[in-house]
């Protein structure tokens, strides 16, 4: 009896001993399955990233050039900005400035909004005429554009005015959006309406949406087309002598130059202004000379025969 419970109790050790055999190997399995997976899940990750990568590096570099010179343009100012130039010009052809300046319409892309010429009698029977254009220019062409007004004459003054309207454009188009569901719902309704009265109300609900979104949709296509096309106003005065402009930069000779230039016009100018002056006067001259020597005669002799 004592034989056979010891080799019992040696059974059970042994049998203890397999069964933690056993599952320490089968924990070291599952262990090394688990590092297999998430090795395998990294490895497809990391894949992913690098092919996104290498597609990312596949862009073209002109592409990302371009993008960024076009933050950096967006940059400079808001995205809806009307610009509004206005320049004064003074020329002694007149006729070859109002050519020239259609020329760089053409080149530019530009294009005549209004126009005015007239002819202004400033000097004496001598008349100098004067232009106006409100010319509407593509906002690319804009510096183009005015690099090459020195052809249409000599530059007198110039003012420039940026108008930011962002913020009214996001308010009409979130005002656009609200009319168009608006609309949407009213037909919707206008659809089951079954009675006359419901469909009159809702036909006219109707018109007045679509003349509200219609009068949006006119507001965003204005504020477009005044954003993408400049409103450049052209003055352009014809003059006898073009002003001298002087700068800090003007040498001494040059201003030398100017006044003796100044000089001899302007004592041209005044003996012309006197010649025409005398030819005006000379009939009013003749007349009351001719007044005053009756009149001392008729003295005279009456002083003769009361003597």
């Amino acid at each position: 009896m004592v034989y056979k419970e010891a080799n019992m109790r040696r059974f059970r050790k042994c049998l203890t001993l397999f069964l933690i055999l056993l599952l320490s190997i089968s924990i070291l399995i599952g262990c090394g399955s688990k590092q297999d997976i998430s090795n395998e899940g990294t490895v497809g990750l990391n894949s992913t990233m690098d092919s996104a990568m290498s597609e990312r590096e596949e862009v073209p570099a002109h592409d990302v050039e371009a993008s960024e010179e076009a933050k950096d343009d967006n940059s400079l100012e808001p995205d809806k900005v009307i610009t509004t130039i206005e320049i004064y010009f003074e020329t002694t052809q007149f006729e070859k400035s109002n050519k020239n300046l259609i020329q760089l319409l053409e080149e530019h892309d530009a294009y005549i909004e209004d126009s005015n010429i007239s002819h202004n009698p400033h000097h004496g029977s001598q008349g100098y005429r004067d232009a106006f254009y409100s010319i509407r220019v593509p906002k690319n062409n804009i510096q183009a554009f005015k690099a090459n007004l020195d052809q249409v004459g000599s530059i007198t003054n110039e003012n420039t005015s940026k108008s930011d309207v962002t913020k009214q454009y996001r308010d009409t188009e979130s005002r656009l959006k609200v009319i168009e569901v608006k609309e949407e719902r009213i037909l919707s309704l206008l659809s089951k309406a079954e009675k006359i009265e419901d469909i009159i109300k809702l036909e006219e609900q109707l018109s007045n949406t679509i003349y509200e979104k219609e009068e949006l949709k006119a507001s965003l296509m204005d504020m477009d087309d005044r954003v993408d096309y400049s409103t450049v106003l052209i003055n352009i005065w014809e003059v006898k002598k073009v002003s001298s402009l002087d700068t800090a930069d003007t040498k001494f000779g040059a201003r030398f130059l100017d006044a003796v230039g100044d000089s001899i016009f302007f004592f041209k100018r005044t003996l012309e202004n006197l010649i025409l002056l005398s030819v005006y006067v000379f009939p009013f001259a003749l007349v009351v000379g001719i007044i005053i020597f009756l009149a001392v005669k008729i003295i005279r002799r009456i002083r003769g025969t009361k003597e």
